[in-house]
């Protein structure tokens, strides 16, 4: 029973950060708009990030998320969001790219704490990167956005992953996604090593199917990571 709170008080602290978080304090910047002037407000604010080097495209996500983690988001301005919303309206500039499962519990831009624009996402069951679809995302992101970082996001109970540790049957299109993760997981000891496993195993994929990428890579223009997300916690850990 004492467990079951537990992870119910977290699902409601998650839920109120999601809900309520940078809607509030949206609200509650503009509602002191009289006391300040806009350009006061918006040297008050965070900057866009703009990493420099991959290095420090990682690590901007990484800052984001210990600010998720300790329900501290940043907090923007209408008037920011609108300078924001007229700049991504003619073009995009994310600094960093994520290939996450399409697991409804996982959102990249909420758990880096990042804003529309910041960041290209490519989602699919298993963060599996099999598909030229997906590989062809994951080239554009870097080669045509520029972004600098490519980070492989699994997370903590990731049943796509499971059924594969299982040996599940699911049948239909679903067998594909099983199919796709069991050679890169085996061995596991046992659910979460198995999760890493096939992070490491995308991280393997991306760099054989995928010479752009990695030969950016090479360079030093892209910085490629695993990670991996504990839903628990809301804490991202590199591997």
């Amino acid at each position: 029973m004492e467990e079951t709170g537990s992870v119910r008080g977290g699902v409601n602290k998650s839920r109120r950060y999601l809900l309520g978080a940078i809607p509030v304090a949206a609200l509650a910047v503009a509602a002191c708009g009289s006391e300040k002037s806009d350009d006061s407000a918006m040297q008050d604010e965070p900057p866009p990030p703009r990493p420099s080097t991959p290095e420090d495209a990682i690590q901007v996500l990484m800052d984001g998320n210990e600010r998720f983690q300790k329900r501290e988001p940043q907090i923007r301005s209408t008037a920011q969001i609108d300078a924001i919303w007229g700049e991504i309206t003619h073009s995009q500039a994310p600094f960093a790219m994520v290939l996450g499962c399409a697991d409804s519990r996982l959102a990249p831009e909420v758990l880096f704490d990042q804003f529309v624009g910041d960041v290209f996402v490519v989602r699919e069951a298993g963060n599996i990167a099999v598909s030229a679809t997906n590989l062809g995302s994951l080239e554009f992101g870097h080669a045509v956005l520029k972004a600098k970082a490519l980070v492989v996001l699994g997370h903590s109970s990731c049943g796509a992953v499971d059924a594969a540790f299982t040996n599940a049957t699911p049948g239909g299109n679903i067998q594909s996604i099983v199919d796709a993760i069991k050679p890169g997981i085996v061995g596991a000891s046992d659910l979460d090593d198995a999760i890493v496993r096939n992070v490491r195993a995308t991280i393997d994929t991306v760099r054989k199917d995928s010479k752009l990428l990695a030969d950016a890579e090479k360079s030093g223009a892209l910085k490629i990571a695993g990670a991996v997300y504990d839903i628990k916690t809301s804490t991202v850990r590199l591997i």
